[in-house]
């Protein structure tokens, strides 16, 4: 975490390294004074750079804010995304493609934003030290309040707290910038998930996402497709989102409340946000031999994992021509689930795989 700030320690080492000089070396003003003043080099200097730097950072100031205002819109629409994906009770499954799609765009880096905190950092710095030591020129490092306080020792404080006022400004914006630079969630504690995070069941999980909800949303398609060369049927899984880490049985049901067929499987790899996955798991399935037809059930379940349920959705076949499809048709209270073994299949497994057995 602490990588993310040192940029800060470049302006706030300048802003206490000129403390030190006008509270603790008074004396270094006697190198420069001739006859008990600045030469008039120092002077006229003094002020062009004073008014140079005001000139710049007025600029870049207006500048910085309205870039950092532009990115602030972009991670607020990102947190938005993130708390619907979370708990997405009122999104559709098109929606939620699309919000994991669009999430990625919200999070992008952008070349410009760098570009302009490093200047605005570099300048920063600068223009403290640079006003700090006109500061220490034009009071004469004066700034000790005595019984007899007389109106200049009064004016050299004020000028102190302008600067001090001034420096706090331009470290504050620094802050800002750079917590928008790496993503600070505007609608909650920490950072912004990125993507790969973002689509990851067991973040979602730490992050109290409603996962039952969610998988009910992207809940997988198996279907019992007809080879029209032959009288098989080919077996097929198909989820129209995948996530990382998603970890799950289904058990298929026939008209006797047998189960002919039980696929399990973990997916592990994303290569794009938002992308579906399909996998075939046998080509040449006896359909009669399963008995099961459009009357038949199942039931799908998740695991985090510790080998928990997290999800437990119910399965209802439906035909089409000589295809049967087993699809989500609701969710079942996980409480109802009390003696569970069936995670067996998945066990221990790291490695991304789908598989079935009858």
């Amino acid at each position: 975490m602490l990588f993310k700030w040192w940029s800060t320690l470049l302006l706030i080492a300048p802003f206490i390294f000129i403390l030190g000089l006008l509270f603790f070396c008074k004396d270094l003003q006697s190198f420069f004074l001739i006859n008990g003043k600045l030469p008039d080099e120092i002077t006229n200097t003094s002020d062009l750079v004073s008014w140079m730097f005001g000139g710049i950072m007025s600029l870049l100031g207006f500048i910085t804010l309205f870039i950092a205002f532009s990115y602030e819109n972009k991670l607020l629409t990102a947190s938005k995304i993130k708390q619907q994906l979370l708990r997405p009770y009122a999104l559709s499954l098109e929606e939620i493609m699309l919000n994991f799609s669009e999430y990625k765009l919200y999070l992008s880096k952008d070349f410009l934003l760098n570009f302009i905190y490093w200047i605005f950092v570099i300048v920063s710095a600068v223009s403290i030290f640079s006003w700090g030591i006109i500061i220490c020129f034009y009071t004469n490092f004066d700034f000790v309040l005595s019984s007899s306080i007389n109106y200049k020792q009064i004016i050299n404080l004020v000028v102190l707290a302008i600067w001090g006022l001034l420096s706090f400004v331009l470290i504050a914006l620094t802050i800002l910038l750079n917590l928008i630079r790496f993503n600070k969630d505007p609608l909650d504690k920490g950072y912004l998930l990125d993507e790969k995070q973002l689509s990851d069941v067991q973040i979602i999980l730490e992050k109290k996402g409603d996962l039952h909800e969610l998988l009910f949303k992207i809940a997988p398609t198996i279907t019992l497709l007809k080879n029209p060369s032959q009288e098989n049927h080919e077996l097929n899984i198909y989820f129209p989102l995948k996530l990382a880490n998603i970890r799950f049985v289904a058990k298929l049901y026939n008209n006797n409340m047998e189960t002919p067929i039980r696929i399990f499987g973990v997916l592990k790899n994303i290569d794009n946000i938002g992308e579906g996955f399909s996998h075939i798991l046998a080509s040449e399935l006896n359909l009669a031999k399963t008995n099961l037809n459009e009357q038949s059930t199942g039931i799908i379940k998740f695991y985090d994992q510790d080998n928990k349920i997290i999800a437990l959705l119910k399965l209802k076949a439906q035909r089409d021509a000589n295809d049967i499809q087993f699809k989500t048709i609701g969710k079942i209270d996980l409480k109802l689930i009390t003696n569970d073994n069936d995670y067996r299949d998945i066990e221990n497994r790291e490695d991304e795989f789908v598989d079935y057995s009858e």
